[in-house]
């Protein structure tokens, strides 16, 4: 992100003739982690980020002056138990396995993030996944993060915010999950509103087979509403699959199964 208090910032490296031990008063670089656990998929990723102390503004505050991608993770479908919980002992499997395909070791990890999002925050198991990192617990941020905090990650993370400021403009992002979609109004580089919906693209999930495999409340209302039956183990009828689509999506939107939360 573009911040004029930091434009002529001087970004140093270890390989310059500087001397060792004043370089490392004012740099700092982390390894760092952050796990994105949602309704619909859950991956992670490792990278480094260099942090600077403004020196030059008379100031003791680090700020980033750089990020390095190490290694990104392929995208698991978040794994759900049949009575709708999380799966935690494949979640902590795939995770183990992403370190080891990474050849990174859990002391290497400096700090990180753990994020849960959509439907996945409204499991009941839910704690347990914060608790997979409890002996790692100072080195990581866990967090639910809720429909707000969602729309203000995925509107800052697709860059939107920094176009919108950088061209003086008005943008909306919207971010389609597999529980919720999100929106974010963005006015010059500032979000001035959010809101969500519960629109997304596993909140009825069916097996090879064709058979569901898995309801979520939302669209099990919305089914309702046009007398449409989802059973488990059932396959549902293409027709009746486009209509409770067009209902999502459509100008019946205002189903109150449908809404989320708004500011």
């Amino acid at each position: 992100m573009h911040d004029l208090e930091f434009e002529h910032l001087h970004v140093g490296t270890a390989d310059e003739p500087l001397n060792e031990v004043a370089w490392a008063a004012d740099n700092v670089e982390l390894t760092t982690v952050g796990i994105d656990i949602g309704s619909s998929t859950s991956h992670l990723m490792f990278a480094r980020v260099h942090r600077q102390r403004l020196g030059t503004s008379l100031s003791s505050r680090f700020v980033v002056v750089g990020r390095k991608v190490l290694w990104k993770s392929p995208l698991l479908l978040t794994p759900y138990l049949p009575d709708y919980t999380i799966d935690v002992d494949e979640l902590a499997g795939f995770i183990g396995g992403c370190y080891a395909y990474a050849g990174i070791e859990r002391e290497e990890i400096d700090s990180g993030a753990v994020v849960l999002t959509g439907e996945a925050i409204k499991r009941r198991n839910a704690r347990a996944i914060a608790d997979l990192f409890a002996e790692e617990a100072g080195k990581f941020v866990c967090a639910s993060a809720g429909h707000h905090m969602e729309c203000q990650l995925s509107a800052n993370g697709s860059g939107a915010v920094a176009l919108s400021r950088g061209h003086g403009v008005t943008l909306l992002n919207v971010d389609i999950g597999g529980g919720t979609t999100k929106f974010a109004l963005i006015e010059k580089g500032r979000i001035i509103a959010t809101t969500a919906i519960a629109v997304g693209g596993r909140l009825v999930v069916e097996d090879s087979k064709g058979g569901l495999t898995r309801v979520e409340p939302p669209a099990a209302e919305v089914a309702n509403a046009l007398g449409i039956e989802l059973a488990l183990g059932r396959p549902l009828a293409a027709q009746n699959l486009a209509d409770l689509a067009l209902m999502m999506i459509g100008a019946n939107g205002n189903h109150p199964a449908m809404r989320e939360d708004a500011a």
